[in-house]
């Protein structure tokens, strides 16, 4: 195979192109932070494909693993797209019971919108712990095992919604509220 077809040649040829490309000047961060590609690979795409051995499949990319460092074969590793897009500047990771993950994969692990949980977190500045929650803002009033909205519970019970709210609003207690009968003057 002509190395100019090989999917590593091509990989090597953006790198470079990152990093020194007068084109990518203004463009991204590699040339702005000084990211480089080392002495023994910028001119050697023999020596290159030898330290980096042929890419696993075509689901992988390369990867800096101090992305503030440059293109060497001790910062340097095949990996997948997914797992890439984790190791960016600009990537916020979050901790939950010793595992780190992205926004997304939190969302997906935990069956959360992740529209919504990124809207907590990055617009709303809502703590992450906070905004895994469910039940965010304590909207749910559970009453005999059963979890419903207040205005929800207003309607199971044919009750009128504001003078629920009305007790709430004085400090009552939401279950109380609820169930608590109303006496007429």
């Amino acid at each position: 195979m002509n190395k100019k077809e090989m999917k590593e040649y091509r990989i090597w040829k953006a790198m470079k192109a990152r990093c020194y490309a007068p084109s990518n000047k203004n463009m991204g961060y590699y040339q702005k932070d000084n990211i480089t590609v080392c002495d023994e690979w910028v001119h050697n795409f023999d020596r290159f494909l030898n330290d980096m051995g042929k890419i696993p499949d075509n689901n992988y990319s390369i990867d800096r693993i101090d992305y503030t460092k440059g293109y060497y074969k001790e910062n340097c590793r095949w990996i997948p797209f997914n797992e890439q897009s984790k190791n960016r500047r600009n990537v916020k990771l979050y901790t939950l019971n010793g595992k780190t993950q992205t926004l997304k994969e939190w969302a997906k692990e935990l069956n959360i919108n992740y529209d919504m949980l990124r809207g907590r977190v990055v617009r709303k500045n809502i703590p992450f712990e906070d905004a895994i929650k469910q039940d965010l803002y304590n909207r749910q009033v559970i009453i005999n095992n059963i979890s419903k909205t207040v205005k929800e519970w207003c309607t199971y019970f044919n009750l009128n919604a504001g003078n629920v709210y009305s007790r709430i609003n004085r400090g009552w207690d939401k279950k109380d509220a609820i169930l608590k009968p109303f006496y007429k003057k």
